[in-house]
């Protein structure tokens, strides 16, 4: 199944040069955290020193946050949801928006 996620630019050249949208093929049996740890590998997710963590969202609820792997306290993603939750379910016809919430 293909999941859509989108992402705010986090700064004005990342706003022109993008790609916000990106889909992620999934497997019927993916977890969030395996989702997640896709995303960050991919390198989808951009940064910049004040903006340094972002928050995974769906139908605007809080499920994640991401933290910047360049960041001086770089830490792993903080789920605010059980990470083993099916991505299918969670996911099924819906968009993961990535936001920064905490600038």
């Amino acid at each position: 199944m293909k999941i859509t996620v989108l992402r705010q630019a986090c700064c004005a050249q990342d706003d022109q040069a993008g790609p916000l949208d990106m889909q992620f093929s999934i497997e019927p049996d993916a977890t969030l955290a395996s989702l997640i740890q896709e995303i960050a590998r991919s390198g989808f997710l951009q940064y910049s020193s004040s903006h340094n963590r972002l928050t995974g969202e769906v139908d605007d609820i809080a499920l994640v946050e991401v933290f910047s792997p360049w960041s001086v306290d770089a830490k792993p993603p903080e789920f605010r949801i059980d990470p083993q939750t099916s991505a299918l379910a969670l996911l099924d016809g819906k968009t993961l928006f990535f936001n920064f919430r905490h600038v």
